[in-house]
């Protein structure tokens, strides 16, 4: 099962946390939690399977991006 480990309203820094956690080989994917308003509004959520979820946040922490 997926869980939202992180939303953002900024697509750049919920980017950068995929690519933290895809380099760390943790499953992650980026999902818009917003669409209303167009391509600048709304919020972004980061997503990892449930089995991967204390690592990533391990991860969210020691690249300070919270």
């Amino acid at each position: 099962m997926w869980t939202v480990v992180y939303v953002s309203q900024s697509k750049e820094t919920s980017e950068k946390l995929v690519d933290v956690l895809l380099t760390n080989r943790v499953i992650s994917k980026l999902r818009r939690a917003n669409a209303d308003g167009g391509e600048k509004a709304g919020c972004y959520e980061v997503l990892v399977p449930s089995t991967e979820l204390e690592a990533a946040q391990d991860l969210i922490i020691e690249n300070e991006l919270f």
